[in-house]
Order: C-alpha cells, then structure tokens, then sequence
C-alpha cells in the first residue's frame, strides 16, 4: 500500500468545493462523502480491487465502476461512510494502481444506487421464488419416482402442462 502525501494529510480538512448545479438537498452529503476515481485500466480494475484500497482511508459504503469497458481506462466513484475519509483519499491522487497513476478528484454527483425494494415488492418477490422452487421440487421429485410423473399432470411457466 502507498503511504499517504504528507504534506496533504498535515493540512487537516481540505475545503470542500462547491456543489454544482440543481442538486437535490438530500443528496448533498453523499455527494460530500464520494470521490472520483479516474484513469483505472479497463481490462485489470475491479470494484473489490478499488473496495480494498480504499479501506485504508476509512469505511467504504459503495463503488461503483462507470465508463465504457471497451475503451483503455475507466473510472468509479467511490463513497465513504463519512466525509473525513475524502481527504485522505484525495492524498491518493497520482499513486501507481496497477500500470496506471490513480486521478482522484471530489466528485460532483452521488452514486446512482439500485432502488431498494418496498416491503411488498421483496413478499411479492419471495412468493415467486418460492413458486419456482415448489416447481423444481415437483421436477425432482419426478425423477426420483418416475410413475408418479405418469398419474400426476405438472404445469410450469417453462414446459407448460404434461
């Protein structure tokens, strides 16, 4: 692991810049406890790789891997539990990960996150995988005793009835 610039770290609190744009209010702190992450290797760098790196700064809640990964480098964002981990993240700026010099930047958005489930739509969820694995139990229970498939009618969303 690379050590910390210090003459970055021995000036405590880094001013933050200013957020751009219509920005929702809600969204402003982890807009604050995000980094952009840019010139990663496209065909090398994973979110885990960027996950374990960062632990060394402070508690990471979420990476996210963004850019095309066809072209030669990417980049992510990466945000911390709390807004003290950011400084030092931005000391990171410029060190070698992997065959690349990390560009490490405040960011300017949150992380576009997947939406969380309501409870309704994990029960309706649930029913249906519960439904699904009724139905492997029935197929195994077929293979098993193959004369019951013969006086039992089986219907699925796959094969259909038999």
């Amino acid at each position: 692991a690379a050590a910390l610039d210090p003459n970055i770290t021995a000036l405590g609190e880094i001013p933050q810049p200013p957020i751009m744009g219509n920005v929702d209010p809600s969204k402003i702190d982890e807009i604050r406890r995000t980094v952009y992450v840019g010139n990663l290797n496209s065909q090398t760098t994973t979110a885990d790789q960027l996950l374990e790196f960062f632990k060394q700064v402070g508690e990471v809640k979420f990476v996210r891997m963004a850019g095309d990964e066809t072209q030669p480098t990417r980049f992510a964002f990466v945000e911390f539990a709390d807004q003290n981990s950011v400084p030092r993240a931005l000391a990171f700026n410029g060190v070698m990960f992997g065959d690349r010099p990390l560009k490490i930047n405040h960011s300017n958005n949150a992380i576009v996150k997947p939406p969380e489930m309501t409870p309704q739509a994990a029960a309706k969820e649930l029913e249906e995988v519960m439904k699904r694995v009724r139905e492997a139990q029935s197929f195994i229970s077929a293979a098993i005793e193959p004369g019951w498939l013969h006086s039992t009618s089986i219907c699925n969303d796959f094969l259909g009835c038999f």
